[in-house]
């Protein structure tokens, strides 16, 4: 898999990052978020193709498990591809501690994206993971 860090600013301004994967770089993973408090973090965007390419994994997190910014929204998109599944955590394994993730109600699932649900994500995430299958309509 290709990692690479980025920092994710707080000010309640919406950033994007994105990186690209697979042969000809034909699946990209972005994640989109504003968030609140403290100072910048460095998170990582992992990814992975198998070997056939035609699934790809995308995982963003902070490796220092938890995330002390306050995200008023957040959201993991795939292109080239659909999500088969997809979680939340509202703290990521560091040291002995493990993953928390999400309630189900606080993020939503589509085909092509995971996203906080308005009114019931509780601000926390330290994150996110995908698994995606290459879409059908490449030909």
């Amino acid at each position: 898999p290709t990692t690479v860090a980025f920092d994710v600013r707080p000010g309640g301004v919406v950033h994007s990052f994105s990186h690209n994967v697979g042969p000809g770089d034909k699946y990209t993973c972005m994640f989109t978020y504003a968030s609140q408090g403290g100072t910048n973090e460095q998170w990582q965007m992992s990814l992975g193709t198998s070997e056939d390419h035609q699934h790809f994994t995308c995982t963003i997190w902070r490796p220092q498990g938890k995330s002390y910014l306050y995200f008023t929204q957040f959201k993991a998109e795939v292109r080239g591809a659909e999500i088969e599944y997809a979680m939340a955590y509202s703290k990521a394994a560091f040291e002995r501690e493990s993953d928390v993730p999400l309630k189900t109600e606080e993020f939503e699932v589509t085909k092509t994206a995971v996203a906080h649900r308005p009114g019931a994500f509780k601000a926390e995430l330290s994150k996110l993971v995908i698994v995606a299958k290459a879409s059908r309509t490449e030909l």
